[in-house]
């Protein structure tokens, strides 16, 4: 696996800052398997998370679950976007917007490829499909945190192709 994003501090900070108590860290990674690649991130505080930053990762959460109950065959990517940025709006988010909440994934150099998650985006999803999908939250003075997973898509829905869970995790 490759680190291909990370961000930490609630402002970005340098490649050469030290972790503070309550840092948040972005981590933002690939793994390519017999040319395919993947994409996933996770999110973590140097100790305990502020209150603040735990209720962003929580939006996070519940925005994620709620879009991926829609990554569903027959659903188009726009339906899936329009759940997700109605999901945000329910939680207080209501002016925030997104290019898109994830893309498809398969032997590129690049992890973000067609077809994208967007407002756009008149795809229809089918069984066999492979897709990321995200929720990327970065807010000035708090935190840049991003939940994404990779998916199968299948006749009976996503499928997760990791397991590592999506909570908040703290170091130290």
């Amino acid at each position: 696996a490759t680190a291909e994003y990370v961000t930490l501090g609630a402002k970005a900070k340098s490649t050469d800052a030290k972790a503070m108590p309550g840092d948040p860290l972005k981590c933002d990674m690939v793994c390519t398997v017999g040319g395919y690649a993947s994409d996933m991130s996770r999110n973590f505080t140097f100790g305990s998370p502020s209150a603040e930053q735990a209720e962003l990762h929580a939006i996070a959460e519940r925005a994620f679950d709620d879009g991926l109950a829609a990554l569903v065959p027959g659903a188009t990517l726009t339906h899936v976007h329009r759940v997700a940025t109605d999901s945000l709006a329910r939680q207080g988010l209501r002016t925030y917007r997104r290019g898109h909440f994830g893309h498809g994934v398969g032997q590129s150099v690049f992890s973000e490829q067609w077809p994208f998650i967007a407002a756009d985006s008149d795809v229809v999803i089918e069984a066999g499909m492979v897709l990321a999908f995200e929720i990327p939250l970065y807010i000035d003075g708090l935190a840049s945190f991003n939940l994404e997973d990779q998916f199968l898509i299948t006749p009976d829905g996503a499928v997760a192709m990791n397991r590592l869970p999506r909570r908040l995790e703290r170091i130290g």
